[in-house]
């Protein structure tokens, strides 16, 4: 089991005397090691929230969440940002993609904390990651010169080079037209399937999240197997 949910809350308070406001509440999940999942709900119903949560950017607000067979709140933060450099890739709707640096360097910013590796070896595995995604040859290009679709391959290359157990994708395609979007689930798909890299997905589109190897929907804090709208 790669991760594990086990009754979280998050819950945010504006001010000292305002009344919370619960986001998750006893949220249950497991994710194997391998699969892919698409988390589904409407605007503001948490799933960027859980997605932070799972990738170690936030913590639960009550309950326990198992990376690896091994318990977040045991981790001091050092030991929270190696296993979210190391083991974590991160795409987002957004590329955050540094626009004075080139595709190549872009792609290599993740390997700068893990002094410890050669070099040539990390740029090795970034030219062939883009080779992959058909980029190697704008490797040395600036991100202004691509396309929005180049541009989120070039931010997919960026979350892999480190080979991350788990990708985590929020709304990765939702600033792009269908046929880039189909092209880019097409690789992500690729990917999880070819290297066995887990995939969790939070999307609000269903025909995205239809292609993933399990669905589940966010409703009132908790996940359901099905749509309660449905």
């Amino acid at each position: 089991m790669l991760l594990k949910c086990d009754k979280i809350n998050k819950y945010y308070r504006s001010t000292t005397r305002a009344p919370e406001r619960t986001v998750l509440e006893d949220l249950d999940l497991s994710v194997e090691t391998g699969t892919s999942l698409a988390i589904v709900g409407p605007s503001g119903s948490g799933k960027s929230t859980l997605l932070n949560l799972i990738g170690l950017l936030d913590k639960p607000s009550a309950g326990t969440l198992y990376f690896n067979d091994r318990n977040s709140e045991q981790m001091d933060e050092n030991a929270r940002a190696r296993i979210r450099n190391r083991e974590i890739g991160f795409i987002f709707q957004m590329h955050h993609l540094l626009p004075q640096c080139t595709v190549l360097e872009n792609v290599l910013i993740p390997t700068l904390a893990d002094p410890g590796k050669n070099e040539p070896d990390h740029r090795s595995h970034a030219e062939t990651l883009l080779q992959r995604v058909g980029l190697l040859e704008h490797a040395h290009k600036l991100p202004g010169r691509l396309s929005g679709g180049e541009q989120q391959r070039v931010a997919v290359v960026r979350a892999l080079i480190n080979r991350p157990k788990l990708l985590l994708a929020d709304e990765p395609t939702g600033s792009l037209d269908q046929r880039t979007a189909d092209q880019l689930a097409d690789l992500l798909i690729e990917l999880n399937q070819e290297q066995s890299q887990t995939l969790v997905m939070v999307t609000h589109s269903q025909r995205l999240a239809e292609r993933m190897e399990r669905t589940l929907y966010l409703r009132d804090g908790r996940l359901w197997d099905h749509d309660q709208n449905s």
